[in-house]
């Protein structure tokens, strides 16, 4: 009886159940997040907007260097000793790892200070002490907090990280409203910015005290340790490649030859990419590596490749479905949401969303390599891709400017992307579901043709709006027809529906039916 309360939290029920709790906590965030976003911008305009995202980008890498690879690792970890019945270790995993959080974060507060003269934001030179206070109280909490909301992952607490992230979206539109309210500046929304930050600290450390989650002093057991130090040191190396991979030489080379607005631009077309994709798969990455993790933890390695397999399935028909929605509405989208000023986002939206949704089934890919203690196989990829990317951007971004930025972060994605899919299918000896994602593929083939001749048919920017749900359409139909789908993936289907009585009743028999003409395995 005592490893139920355990594993309940990973069971299927369950992970459905947190999948949709921070579905609906991302949906709210996004949407909150989308028209703070919008808002600034239009209060700003684009030199000052550029500063203002130049500010969150920065704080974003501070939080990613400062929390490094702990994140990742107390996820596996805690998840993997729940597995192994043992909260005792659970506990102490996530005291060892907090006490390396808090040293972590004061080494990397004083080497952004020394660095400052490298990091001024254009056009905001004389004001250096202004913008170290803002960006370093902007950056710790939040870095607190997302290690909290990791605690809670590994514990399978997906409502420390989606009731936060609720209260505090709330809470910031209301002040963004009143900023814009009152013509504020700059400063005022950095300073928000900041505050909105230690809100979700103070929020996140208080749902941890609340449902129990304490960290312990209690010594590591050396058979965990000794396999923890490993993935932690290689997830350290893999964070902190990434965070300067994942278009911080483009930002910083556009700050530095290009100009503010530029940065602006870039970084919509990065949020709004970004934003997007965690719409639709936040609920499958959040409860993706807790399942592999603790699937591992019970000995199951043959569970957690079958996991990875339905997973790349998923993941590339939700990033094909939001890549060709995300081109078609690209431009009456921003038009409309962000004004003629900001039009140069549209083409390197469009490209960032097509090569993120064609790419997106890497995430399947990398929790899979986390969680079967890979990690130096991830970093192999990702300092090859960091390579790439920084010759490219230093190549490309004094010539060409944003377009050239786009061009460098696209392309190192396809890259890492062909890399770990081949190498995973080689040296792990794992079966790629290269059938069905080519089957994926074809289907948003067709559905891109259609909608490609209603654009040509019907000129005028409102047609993007049509040829999108023309597009969601055709391309959700294929892939049935084009059989895509297994018998299994209609069985979670059917868990899931099983929540609303009704529609259940009226959906099970015929989904039944199709599952028996379907392919049982995985």
């Amino acid at each position: 009886m005592a490893s139920r309360p355990i594993n309940h939290q990973f069971s299927g029920i369950a992970a459905i159940r947190g999948a949709m709790m921070v579905m609906g906590s991302t949906y709210v965030t996004y949407a909150l997040g989308l028209l703070a976003s919008i808002i600034v911008a239009r209060s700003l305009g684009p030199d000052d907007f550029g500063r203002y995202s130049y500010v969150v980008w920065l704080a974003g890498l501070l939080i990613m260097v400062g929390n490094n690879g702990l994140n990742a690792t107390t996820i596996r970890f805690i998840s993997e000793s729940l597995g192994r019945q043992s909260p005792e270790s659970a506990r102490a995993v996530h005291g060892w790892a907090r006490r390396r959080q808090y040293a972590c974060l004061a080494v990397v507060a004083l080497a952004f200070a020394a660095l400052v003269p490298f990091v001024m934001p254009a056009g905001w030179e004389g004001r250096a002490r202004v913008f170290v206070a803002l960006t370093l109280a902007a950056a710790i909490p939040k870095a607190l907090f997302m290690f909290d909301a990791s605690v809670g992952k590994g514990y399978g607490r997906y409502g420390v990280e989606a009731a936060t992230a609720v209260v505090m979206s709330a809470a910031n539109i209301i002040a963004v409203l009143v900023l814009m309210r009152i013509g504020a500046g700059l400063v005022a929304y950095m300073a928000l910015f900041a505050a909105t930050s230690t809100g979700y600290a103070v929020s996140s450390r208080l749902l941890l005290r609340a449902g129990g989650l304490s960290p312990s002093r209690e010594r590591l057991d050396p058979t965990i340790l000794v396999r923890l130090r490993p993935h932690l040191f290689w997830t350290v190396i893999l964070t902190v490649a990434y965070a300067f991979n994942n278009k911080s030489i483009e930002t910083w080379l556009l700050n530095d030859l290009v100009g503010a607005a530029a940065v602006g631009y870039f970084a919509i077309a990065g949020a709004l990419t970004k934003g997007g994709i965690e719409m639709l798969s936040a609920g499958l990455s959040t409860v993706l590596m807790p399942m592999m993790a603790h699937a591992f933890g019970e000995g199951r390695d043959q569970r957690a490749g079958g996991i990875m397999a339905s997973a790349m399935r998923y993941y590339s028909f939700i990033g094909l479905l939001l890549g060709g929605i995300g081109v078609l509405v690209a431009a009456p989208a921003i038009h409309l949401l962000y004004g003629d000023d900001f039009a140069p986002v549209i083409l390197p939206f469009q490209i960032m969303i097509a090569i993120s949704g064609l790419t997106l089934a890497d995430s399947a890919l990398n929790a899979l390599l986390s969680t079967t203690d890979n990690q130096r196989v991830r970093v192999i990829f990702i300092v090859i891709s960091l390579a790439i990317t920084a010759a490219l951007a230093f190549a490309l971004v004094p010539r060409y400017g944003l377009m050239g930025a786009v061009a460098a972060h696209t392309g190192s994605r396809l890259i890492v992307f062909i890399a770990i899919a081949s190498g995973i299918s080689r040296m792990m000896g794992m079966r790629l579901p290269l059938r069905e994602l080519g089957r994926l593929v074809a289907a948003a083939f067709v559905a891109s043709a259609v909608a490609a001749v209603l654009m040509a048919t019907v000129p005028g920017q409102s047609t993007g709006w049509v040829a999108a749900v023309v597009y969601a359409l055709v391309f959700a139909g294929s892939s049935l027809a084009f059989g895509a789908w297994r018998a299994t993936d209609a069985r979670q289907l059917l868990t899931f529906l099983a929540q609303y009585p009704r529609v259940h009743e009226r959906w099970a028999g015929p989904i039944q039916r199709w599952a028996k003409r379907r392919p049982d395995g995985d």
